[in-house]
């Protein structure tokens, strides 16, 4: 069974990271995350998994 703890929604995820919700979907789509990492829940939300968000934090290091 999956754990929904580890899945974030896009204002989540923005809100985590300190940015917009539009410039995390950019960021989001020219990393090119597997469908496992990434998926659309609706227009303009979106679903992360928890490593889709490491990989987020650490696109800048």
């Amino acid at each position: 069974m999956s754990d929904v703890r580890t899945v974030y929604t896009t204002a989540e995820v923005a809100e985590i990271l300190k940015i917009t919700p539009s410039y995390l979907l950019r960021v989001a789509a020219a990393m090119q995350f597997s469908p496992a990492e990434f998926r659309s829940a609706g227009k303009r939300n979106y679903l992360f998994s928890q490593e889709a968000v490491e990989k987020l934090k650490r696109r800048n290091q």
